[in-house]
Parts: structure tokens; C-alpha cells; sequence
């Protein structure tokens, strides 16, 4: 039921990328201008993921489940009856608010439920719920889209989504009944107060290696993903890459269906597994950025089949981000394990929200240049940063390796 409500929350996240020309008419605004939605959502996700960790960690995943949820559902119905931008700006707010908070909050119900081993397991999974949703907001909401018309498309989805929050309120319970919830109350305080401050609980999670190496996991992964999926991806096939709409969004289905492929070989393969989950995500960090260099590098129209290559390992490389979440749960007591989610969740996002600030400040300064060359500039930034966030997975894997000696002195 939790992943369910991550399923609606992918949805509305990236519907605006397929609704993009609708809402463009029906705002009566520029591409560009509509962009500042996208940024908005990215920007109030970004800006929440702490205060998510802590409400998750206090609060409880039942009650911040339900409300994000509500959240969504309420920004869906904004966003279908509005006919100004400011109407569109407070609708997609309002989803961008409840997307903050689910992702964190269905990880911290599942560390109540599931062994710290099973974990990434079961984050992987989540992930691949989630990619679903995504798709599910490719092809059938352009479907949906014409049949039924800009307000019965974003009405029925709030509707949909208000019942899924009905039922997330009745089913979820933030831990399990009988004994193996009793132990694990026993386990979740064990060394440490539950209610402890919410400086100390930071400063625990920030000050650990596991936690950055993490960040940066994310960070790479994620963050180039979310911007072919979500921000530049499209306009970027249609312009530079000469595909009309309907091909480019089947593109971006390719990247999507990476996603889902590399969710479910990291749950199935390198989950629960630290020494292979450290050294897949560092070699497929630096396939990312050998992807990057050939995307800017080529000149001219990519082959299809170059293309398709490329783009099934940035999809690939976004599933793979769900390891994040099964290092930092290794790295932090599982009473912070809602903070520390949200740590290492701000990594993609941080990414995200600078490759959407860079990359629009260099297509306005190349206005001039055809879109070939000035979507080869844009993406500099991108190569630069996945190249960034390697380079922080390399220096704290040997920051943990320093540490992993010390601590089996200390213990012994």
C-alpha cells in the first residue's frame, strides 16, 4: 500500500513532462516560463527532505504517508481546474509538497517491518513500483490527455488519488503486531533515545562516511536521470535530435524501462551485498560519465542504436540509485533511518535542481547557436557533475575503509 502511494507520487511528478504542450495552451504561457513548475516542484522536494527524515522519525510513516498523499490529490485538483499560471504554480506546490514526503516515509516504514538485510531489497522494489508510475505517466496520460481532455484527466487522477490516501489510512500500521514488533521497538532503542534532539540526530547521520558515500550515489545517479526523464530529455530529442513528440516521449519510455531493469537487478543481485553494491555503483558512476561524454561529444544526430544504448544505461544508473537507500540504512541506527533516507535523497535531487538551474542559463545564452551545438553546451554541466559526485563516492568508499579497522578495534 506504501509503495502504491510512491506509484501516484512518480505519477504526478512527471506528468508535467508529457502535459507539457497542453499546459503551455492552456496557461497561455512560453515552454520556458513553464519550466519554472518543474523547478518549483524539484526545489520544495529538495528544500523538505530533512524535515521529512525528522517527521518520519517522530511523527510515523502512517500519518505523513496519508497526508502527502491527501497533498497530491489536492495539487492534482488545483492543477486541473486552474486556467492561470499562478493556479498551475499553487497546484503543482501542493504535489510537489506531498512527493517530499513519501519516498522517505515509505522507507521508514519498511526498516519497522522488514530486517536491516532485506532492506535494500525492498528499496529496490519501491523504486520499481515507482518507475511503473512513471510510465504510467508516458503513453496513457497522453491517451487519457485526448480523451478526456485536460480537466477530466487531472481531476480523475485527484480523485484516485484521495481514495489511495482513504485506504493508505486504513491499512498502513507503522509496526508490526505481537512480538517481532515488540522486538523491534526493543532493537529501534536499544543504545540510543528514541526522542533524542534533532541536532543530534543530524549531526549523527552527517558525520558518517556511509551516509556521503550515499549522497553521492544518489547524487550521480539519480540526478542525470531526472533530467532526462523529467526536464531537458524531451525538448533535447525534439530539437537537437530532429524526433517529432510522439518519438521522443517513446525515448524517454526506453530510459524509464532502464529504470525498471536496473531497480530489479540491484534488488535481485547487489542489495544487502556492501562490498558489491559499493563497487557496482562506483563502476557504473563512471559509466555514466563515459555516457555523458559521448552524448556531448558526438557530432551531430546520435545512430538510433547509439542512442538506445545510451539512454537504457542513464535509466539503468536511476534504478541503480536505489542502492543509496540500502547503504545509508547499513550506515545509521535504524531509529534514525527516516533522516538518513532523507539525507541521502537530497543527493539526486541537489543534482537535479542545478542541472535544471545550468542548463536553461546556457540554452538562454546560446539562443543563438542551432540546437545541435547549444544542447552539447548545456549538457556540459551534467557531465561535470556526475563527474563531481564519482569523485565524492571514491573519497569517502576510502574514508569508510579507514574507518572499518578502527571500529573492529574499538569493538574488539
Amino acid at each position: 500500500m506504501a509503495a502504491a502511494c510512491y506509484f501516484v507520487a512518480l505519477f504526478h511528478r512527471s506528468s508535467l513532462a508529457v502535459a507539457a504542450d497542453a499546459a503551455t495552451e492552456r496557461f497561455s504561457t512560453s515552454p520556458a516560463t513553464l519550466s519554472v513548475l518543474s523547478a518549483l516542484q524539484l526545489a520544495i522536494y529538495l528544500a523538505l527532505q530533512i524535515p521529512a527524515g525528522v517527521l518520519a522519525d517522530r511523527i510515523g510513516p502512517r500519518r505523513m504517508i496519508t497526508a502527502a498523499t491527501l497533498a497530491l490529490a489536492v495539487g492534482s485538483a488545483v492543477f486541473a481546474v486552474s486556467a492561470s499560471l499562478l493556479g498551475g504554480l499553487a497546484g503543482r506546490a501542493l504535489i510537489g509538497f506531498g512527493d517530499a514526503f513519501l519516498f522517505t516515509n515509505v522507507l521508514r516504514l519498511a526498516a519497522h517491518w522488514f530486517s536491516a538485510d532485506r532492506f535494500g531489497r525492498v528499496a529496490a522494489v519501491t523504486g520499481l513500483v515507482g518507475g511503473i508510475g512513471q510510465l504510467a505517466a508516458t503513453a496513457p496520460l497522453s491517451t487519457s490527455l485526448r480523451m478526456l481532455g485536460w480537466v477530466g484527466t487531472f481531476s480523475g487522477a485527484a480523485a484516485l488519488t484521495a481514495v489511495l490516501a482513504l485506504s493508505a489510512w486504513t491499512m498502513l500500521r507503522d509496526r508490526p503486531d505481537g512480538p517481532a514488533g515488540h522486538a523491534e521497538r526493543a532493537e529501534d532503542t536499544a543504545g540510543a533515545e528514541l526522542h533524542e534532539r534533532v541536532s543530534a540526530s543530524l549531526k549523527a547521520v552527517v558525520t558518517r562516511s556511509g551516509t556521503w558515500h550515499s549522497f553521492w550515489v544518489h547524487f550521480v545517479m539519480m540526478g542525470q536521470f531526472v533530467a532526462v526523464t523529467v526536464l531537458w530529455g524531451p525538448p533535447w530529442l525534439i530539437e537537437s535530435q530532429g524526433y517529432d513528440p510522439a518519438a521522443a516521449s517513446s525515448w524517454v519510455l526506453l530510459c524509464v524501462g532502464g529504470f525498471l531493469a536496473g531497480s530489479w537487478l540491484c534488488g535481485q543481485y547487489v542489495a544487502g551485498r556492501p562490498r558489491r553494491r559499493q563497487r557496482f555503483a562506483f563502476v557504473l558512476s563512471m559509466l555514466v560519465a563515459v555516457t555523458w561524454l559521448v552524448l556531448i561529444g558526438w557530432p551531430g544526430v546520435l545512430p538510433a542504436a547509439l542512442l538506445t544504448v545510451l539512454l537504457l544505461i542513464i535509466g539503468v544508473a536511476g534504478g541503480s540509485a536505489m542502492l543509496a537507500f540500502d547503504g545509508v540504512r547499513a550506515a545509521n541506527a535504524t531509529h534514525r533511518s527516516g533522516l538518513a533516507v532523507g539525507t541521502a535523497n537530497m543527493g539526486g535531487f541537489t543534482a537535479a535542481v542545478l542541472i535544471q538551474l545550468a542548463v536553461g542559463g546556457i540554452l538562454r545564452l546560446a539562443a543563438d547557436l542551432p540546437a545541435g551545438p547549444s544542447y552539447r553546451l548545456a549538457y556540459l554541466p551534467v557531465l561535470a557533475l556526475v563527474v563531481l559526485g564519482t569523485l565524492g563516492q571514491l573519497r569517502q568508499l576510502r574514508l569508510m575503509r579507514r574507518e572499518q579497522p578502527a571500529a573492529s578495534t574499538t569493538s574488539g
